[in-house]
């Protein structure tokens, strides 16, 4: 059966130029690059990047990273960050966690964390090798985990994963994995791996890539990493950059552009996958965002600029012309010393229709994610929590069949690119770390998964999950995790219950060099 077992969310990695060589050769970039260079001219007008080193993306199984600059940018330490834009390149983790030290330096455990964050995100190589284990009462598939499937009874996994940030504007990053489980259930995958060149206002990323777009931790209505990376090209500032004149109380943005290829499928096989964002933090207590991603063309479709223009400006007709998702997102960060707290809203929907009768695109049929995070319970700074709840069933998004669209689904190779309930759904998420170190944390979480429609409509799975995580030296890395399901009304059958288990360990072995 298919768990939807806890994960924490991480963006992408690092590559050698043979493999992104062969990934580019498979993907067809040349499909893409018309389409993005339309992106690359409208905005070399309005920048002026300053000379400084392009950035690279941190490790996609680095769950430790992102949940200290989850704490730090809650609890205030990080108010120029724009945090809901991932993956974090590690030029704007080492900025901004520089820009703390220097300035109003946090108090207790944060002050620690700064420390480790600002030490793990230097300027350096690195390389790892990684051993897991692997056993499950049934093969499922773990949330935001880039489609890597965990196979039943036992299994080994082994990766690589590389980064290059060594030279002032070309950076490097490769992760490969291959997983062994019994009766033959093995397979490899090359998963983020690409090259980046440009300068801290505008960088240019080829290969294959993945975005995770809005502040919801557990799952992002429009854009995670629950699908395995596809090759395409982006555009980015890899720091955030401040604005000046007329548009100064926007205060800091971000933007993310790609283009990218998707995989075969019966209809429109092989079509185009454009995602836009723009996110700003007009001050340290907000961020606020904007998304829209579109599929269009393929085989036998027109994927030229003036399809694309007509499909992203919402004139969908007919109706299996294109498939369009946008939306927009909210984060409140209220730092009170006596309390801290994070509260967040993504709101996102199908369908083509315009704002009041405006020709400005605007979904209806509505998801959301509401969420609130504390970095520290009460006075225990090394406590953290949070609750998340998601929903893309009611209302008007009952009619939509989120993700499912006939002609162009929101999916890549058989995964979800949004959130890991997929649709027709609502998701209760809890979870609690306490950091034993800056570097390592024990995790407690719950999820109840509800299926409100076809195909399995009825189905429930209450999931419980623990783990640990950290590093031994500065070279070994360890993680181990458990979960169990349990699930009634099996694929919408009644009566149809069950428990599944599955625990996970991995070693690392990391080598840096300056």
């Amino acid at each position: 059966m298919d768990l939807a077992t806890t994960r924490p969310d991480f963006p992408p990695a690092a590559p050698s130029r043979a493999w992104l060589g062969s990934s580019l050769r498979a993907g067809r970039l040349k499909d893409v690059l018309p389409l993005f260079a339309v992106f690359v001219l409208a905005l070399a007008a309005a920048i002026a990047p300053a000379p400084a080193g392009a950035a690279e993306f941190f490790l996609a199984d680095e769950p430790e990273v992102y949940a200290a600059i989850d704490k730090l940018n809650a609890s205030g330490a990080l108010p120029g960050f724009l945090a809901n834009t991932r993956p974090y390149s590690v030029r704007a983790v080492r900025e901004a966690a520089a820009a703390a030290l220097r300035g109003s330096r946090p108090v207790d455990f944060d002050v620690e964390l700064l420390r480790w964050v600002a030490y793990y995100a230097a300027q350096k190589q690195t390389a790892r090798v990684t051993l897991a284990t692997s056993h499950s009462d049934d093969r499922f598939t773990p949330a935001n985990n880039e489609g890597i499937p965990t196979p039943k009874g036992w299994a080994g996994q082994a990766s690589i994963a590389a980064r290059e940030d060594s030279r002032p504007n070309v950076s490097a990053h490769l992760r490969a994995l291959s997983f062994y489980g019994e009766g033959g259930d093995d397979g490899n995958r090359l998963l983020d791996a690409a090259l980046e060149t440009g300068h801290r206002y505008a960088s240019l990323q080829v290969g294959k890539i993945s975005a995770w777009y809005g502040p919801g931790r557990h799952g992002a209505l429009i854009l995670t990493n629950n699908a395995s990376p596809y090759p395409g090209v982006r555009l980015h500032n890899p720091e955030p950059i401040p604005l000046t004149g007329w548009f100064s109380f926007l205060g800091s943005v971000q933007y993310d552009l790609f283009v990218a290829r998707m995989d075969k499928k019966p209809l429109y096989s092989h079509s185009m996958f454009v995602g836009t964002r723009l996110a700003a933090r007009p001050a340290g207590w907000l961020e606020v965002g904007l998304t829209r991603v579109l599929h269009y063309g393929g085989e036998g479709r027109s994927n030229g600029l003036s399809e694309f223009f007509t499909d992203y400006a919402g004139n969908n007709n007919p109706s299996d012309r294109s498939n369009t998702l946008g939306g927009y997102d909210i984060t409140l960060t209220l730092p009170f010393r006596a309390q801290p707290v994070q509260a967040y809203w993504d709101r996102a929907g199908e369908g083509d229709n315009h704002l009041l009768g405006t020709g400005i695109p605007w979904p209806s049929q509505w998801g959301n994610i509401l969420g609130l995070y504390f970095p520290s319970v009460l006075t225990v700074s090394r406590l953290d929590l949070r609750a998340e709840y998601a929903d893309n069933y009611s209302g008007y998004a009952k009619s939509a069949n989120w993700y499912s669209h006939g002609a162009y689904p929101h999916f890549y190779r058989g995964n979800v690119l949004g959130h890991s309930m997929g649709g027709n759904a609502r998701d209760w998420f809890v979870e609690t770390r306490c950091f034993l170190l800056p570097s390592s944390y024990a995790s407690a979480t719950w999820e109840r998964v509800m299926h409100d429609g076809a195909p399995v409509k009825g189905e429930r799975h209450n999931i419980f999950g623990a783990g640990l995580v950290g590093w031994l030296t500065n070279t070994w890395r360890a993680e181990v995790r458990a979960s169990m399901d349990r699930v009634s009304t099996q694929g919408g059958v009644p009566g149809v219950d069950g428990t599944d288990f599955s625990a996970f360990l991995s070693v690392a072995y990391q080598a840096e060099g300056r």
